[in-house]
């Protein structure tokens, strides 16, 4: 889970919505876009639930991008 400081709007007009989201956590954590899947958006600030998944649910390359993450 991550929160941001943006209301919902300008999520989506600004920030470019969840696709943008993806693109960037992808690149930051160096993984596909395919490893990722966007749970929930919602506002309280603004919320954004995702999850990773990793080929054959390697718990050494969980554990790995758990500590990118940090």
């Amino acid at each position: 889970m991550v929160r941001m400081e943006f209301t919902m709007e300008e999520f989506y007009s600004t920030i470019g919505g969840p696709t943008l989201f993806v693109d960037r956590l992808c690149g930051v954590l160096g993984i596909h876009a395919s490893e990722v899947k966007i749970v929930s958006v919602y506002e309280g600030s603004l919320i954004i639930n995702y999850e990773l998944m990793v080929p054959d649910d390697s718990q050494e390359e969980l554990d790995a991008l758990e500590k990118l993450q940090e």
